[in-house]
């Protein structure tokens, strides 16, 4: 009993070694990906494609491997000798990262199975809100143009119908005033903005990994004194955005539409 208990402190030592770091490691990496990205110190393509979808499985894997395995060492010690050896909160911190990790990507596929790959939503198909050469010069290189794709027309139409230009009682100046100030207090940066045209665009960061969008928002003055509103939305990566775009522009006509607030 004594030489088997004797190489589970041989086994149990140096796995802590490894747990330990690994657990600290491994939420690190995820943060830093993140991070980098937004701050642009890298490219997405490296901090989510590389980092975060193809080293990021294979930390969380060694996590749930070390981490069992070092459990089950020190509790089996612990069942032969009546003590404990190692640290019992390292196995487990590396459990519960391994088990967030996992449930993170469970919900991420969630999400992107339920959601169409949709990067371009606006409320009007045939003259969608376009973007002045200012803006797009101001943009600079991007890997999406600001030409409006038709490709997911279909899709939009049939997952958020409920996208469609607004028409409200108000006159247009109003309207637009209103508009302006949903985008400033939603925490859109502000392009041009003309009240004479009606028009103004946008640019939204995400918080995570700083995924860029461009926004334009057009108000038209109606015969009859009310206003039309249409908006688009559209994203700069050509990565799954998870719906992103198309839950800004329900959450913008339902502002202006008097059913919500700046979100």
């Amino acid at each position: 009993m004594e030489r088997l208990t004797d190489m589970l402190r041989l086994i149990i030592q140096p796995l802590g070694w490894i747990t330990a770091p690994l657990a600290l490691l491994t939420p690190l990496w995820f943060l830093i990906a993140a991070l980098g990205t937004k701050l642009s110190f890298w490219g997405w393509e490296f901090g989510l494609s590389w980092m975060t979808l193809d080293i990021g499985p294979k930390l969380i894997l060694a996590c749930a491997i070390t981490g069992v395995l070092m459990t089950v060492l020190v509790v089996a010690h612990r069942l032969m000798t009546q003590r404990w050896f190692g640290v019992i909160s390292v196995p487990i911190l590396a459990l519960l990262i391994a088990i967030g990790g996992y449930g993170g990507r469970y919900v991420f596929d969630g999400l992107a199975d339920s959601r169409p790959t949709l990067l371009d939503v606006t409320t009007d198909f045939q003259d969608p809100p376009h973007f002045t050469p200012a803006y797009a010069a101001r943009r600079g290189s991007a890997q999406r143009s600001l030409d409006f794709d038709p490709s997911g027309m279909q899709l939009q139409a049939e997952y958020y119908p409920g996208i469609t230009s607004l028409t409200v009682e108000r006159e247009a100046g109003a309207v637009f005033r209103e508009a302006l100030m949903y985008g400033r207090e939603a925490g859109w940066r502000i392009g041009t903005a003309s009240d004479a045209a009606g028009m103004f665009e946008a640019g939204a960061e995400s918080l995570m990994f700083g995924f860029r969008d461009d926004i334009a928002v057009r108000v038209t003055e109606l015969e009859d004194g009310r206003s039309q509103v249409d908006i688009r939305s559209l994203a700069r990566q050509p990565v799954h955005d998870l719906g992103r775009n198309a839950k800004r522009v329900e959450r913008f006509l339902a502002a202006m539409g008097g059913e919500g607030e700046a979100g």
